[in-house]
């Protein structure tokens, strides 16, 4: 789960950095793109996640991981020969430039999350694992 989330981190990461180079090429980045993938990642994890201590926990987790896939995704242009920077150049850009974003998606991850959990919660969504957990009534 902290993948997904390090995925929608790192391409919002990428795509705020270089908004020319992804879907939807742009000259700005538009924040209604990034707060909404952010939003429905959270919310999806939220429907996932089994308690709220595992969803913070990815949360965390996700951040690392979204450096790691923002880092890549920023490379391959670069290698493409599409972007002219310098590949140590590229690091500097990703954190630097992209930590509005990890500052602001771990609260956002948490809030969303917990919707996500409400959401469940109040439509009776729950994995197989949870019905597998219970236990079968007892006849005499």
């Amino acid at each position: 789960m902290s993948t997904f989330l390090g995925l929608a981190v790192g391409y919002t990461t990428f795509y705020s950095v270089f908004p020319n180079v992804t879907v939807p090429a742009s000259e700005e980045p538009s924040l209604s793109l990034i707060l909404g993938v952010l939003a429905m990642a959270g919310l999806l994890a939220g429907l996932m996640t089994e308690d709220l201590r595992m969803g913070v926990v990815q949360g965390f987790l996700s951040i690392p991981a979204g450096l790691v896939i923002a880092f890549a995704l920023a490379i391959s242009p670069v290698l493409t020969g599409f972007l002219e920077v310098q590949v140590d150049d590229i690091f500097s850009f990703i954190t630097r430039l992209g930590l509005p974003i990890y500052l602001f998606a771990l609260p956002l991850y948490i809030v969303t999350g917990i919707a996500g959990m409400l959401l469940r919660e109040r439509f009776g969504l729950h994995s197989e694992s949870f019905f597998a957990a219970r236990p079968s009534p007892q006849r005499k």
